[in-house]
């Protein structure tokens, strides 16, 4: 945690506290005169990357609460700097602080104004540590710091009325449900046999006050808590409670702040403002009053801690990505010798295991090609698994057609009638002009009608149909009739004697032959 300067100035005195880790050790006090900023200004030489928190108690103070619409981003800003304005001109010292948001539908949302009415109280402080040119994080006034004491004490009262004494006197801070409502500072004296009296008598004053600036009626219930850091104010909440039946006082003693709210004793002791240095210390309130000017320092040591930071982030990163590099490479490296080692090993075992192996008719070389030669021969090699299957779709369609031979051929001419199983007697066939050249596959198929009854009409329309089932077939190219049980072309010769006809079993039979010739395929 960054080391702080916190300052609490007040009509009296300024009160200054060097905060480190969670705490402070005691406050140095320095008059509200011209000797006193002399002083305080040889304190500060003495003071060097430390953090400004400026906490004023002055009884110059304005208080307003407004219900604004909701709004976010650049649009509430304006709207919140219009409402400054046109509430404080002319005052460099003010701010808004959205408490919370209403519940309606509209959300609108709850703003405290804030402002130093009497800034000169501030300013030679203000100037002296610019001097100095340490940076100011904010200003603040005294009662929002009191904001961290509900929340440290868990207080839930919905009508609370903070009393403590402070060196410009008697500060009286009113809570409406945990958040800040308004403040005042009574100037008074609170020594002697009549203090006692003097304050009961201003707390039932600001009760009156807070009823006639309609922030609290007299038939609500109100809770009083006396901050006796000193001890000396048993009896005011004795007096408290018999003069005001409707209202309840509780005291926070030395011990009790000192258990609840983390103080050291000697700190407490060393000024009379030192509990609220300290809750400046915790945290800091949210209404900061200082204007840009005074900010700027800060702001710009913000920027400076944000690049650092980024900085540092990106060597961290570029550290763990060269150690993950690294270890890769380390990692990478004992896999290659492993590699390494085990491809030696194995060379190894190969020797020796082929040493013992007969020795090969020839090279690895031929034989590597002769494997090759083989699988480029495998690749061009053909089965008639095609053409048996276009052929035995056609004859599921055409039942009445018997096949008696099959030949098949895969070459670039087509089958002849003496190949692959047909009849010798057969005359040879031309290629198909689409197939002439080309390696590719066709059959020859002598088949009959079955039955037949001498209708040679009803047969050659049978072998049509079988012709025409086998056209169809995607894979066919061409399919030719080679042979018809009777020749019906025109240009035929008649000749014979019809004595000498055959035999009856001749005579009974339509036969036919076919050439089938199948699409070329890669």
């Amino acid at each position: 945690m960054a080391n702080k300067l916190l300052l609490s100035i007040s009509a009296k005195q300024v009160s200054a506290a060097r905060w480190r880790g969670n705490g402070f050790a005691a406050c140095t006090v320095f008059a509200n005169d011209d000797n006193g900023l002399i002083a305080f200004k040889d304190y500060l030489a003495s003071i060097s990357n430390h953090t400004v928190y400026v906490m004023v108690d002055a009884t110059g103070e304005d208080y307003r609460l407004e219900l604004l619409p909701s709004s976010f981003g650049s649009d509430r800003a304006e709207m919140i700097g219009r409402k400054l304005k046109q509430h404080y001109r002319n005052n460099p010292y003010c701010g808004a602080w959205l408490q919370e948001r209403d519940s309606g539908k509209r959300r609108d949302g709850r703003y405290l104004f804030c402002a130093l009415t009497t800034p000169d109280l501030i300013e030679p402080w203000v100037q002296a540590i610019l001097g100095r040119e340490l940076p100011i994080a904010g200003i603040y006034l005294l009662p929002t710091a009191g904001q961290t004491l509900i929340e440290k004490l868990q207080l839930k009262q919905p009508n609370l009325l903070v009393v403590s004494l402070h060196s410009s006197g008697m500060r009286l801070t009113y809570f409406r449900n945990q958040k800040l409502r308004i403040s005042r500072l009574a100037q008074l004296d609170s020594s002697g046999q009549q203090a006692i009296k003097n304050l009961a008598e201003e707390i039932s004053n600001t009760r009156l006050y807070l009823h006639g600036s309609r922030v609290l009626t007299l038939d609500e219930h109100l809770t009083v808590l006396v901050i006796d850091s000193e001890d000396t104010l048993p009896e005011l909440v004795q007096t408290i409670a018999r003069d005001n039946p409707n209202v309840e006082c509780r005291r926070l003693g030395r011990v009790e702040i000192i258990e609840k709210l983390g103080i050291s004793a000697t700190a407490l002791t060393s000024s009379i403002d030192a509990l609220y240095l300290h809750l400046l210390g915790l945290r800091a309130p949210a209404n900061n009053l200082a204007p840009a000017s005074v900010i700027t320092g800060y702001r710009q040591q913000r920027a400076q801690r944000a690049v650092y930071a980024l900085a540092g982030a990106s060597a961290l990163t570029a550290i763990a990505w060269c150690a993950i590099n690294t270890l890769q490479i380390i990692y990478t490296h004992g896999k290659t010798e492993d590699a390494a080692r085990e491809t030696v090993r194995q060379q190894t075992q190969y020797q020796e295991v082929t040493r013992q192996f007969p020795a090969a008719p020839t090279s690895a070389e031929n034989l590597k090609r002769a494997v090759e030669i083989a699988q480029k021969i495998g690749g061009t090699m053909r089965t008639p698994e095609t053409m048996t299957t276009v052929v035995s779709q056609a004859l599921e369609l055409n039942p009445a057609i018997v096949l008696k031979t099959f030949g098949w051929k895969y070459g670039t001419t087509d089958i002849t009638a003496g190949a692959e199983g047909a009849n010798p007697s057969s005359a040879n066939t031309p290629s198909s002009p689409t197939t002439a050249g080309l390696r590719h596959q066709s059959g020859l198929i002598e088949g009959e009608v079955r039955p037949f009854r001498g209708d040679y009409r009803t047969a050659i329309e049978t072998i049509n149909r079988f012709v025409e089932s086998l056209s169809q077939q995607p894979e066919v190219a061409t399919v030719k009739i080679v042979h018809l049980p009777l020749n019906i072309s025109p240009d035929l010769a008649l000749s014979g004697n019809t004595a000498n006809s055959g035999t009856r079993e001749q005579a009974g039979k339509a036969e036919f032959k076919l050439l089938v010739v199948l699409k070329q395929t890669v």
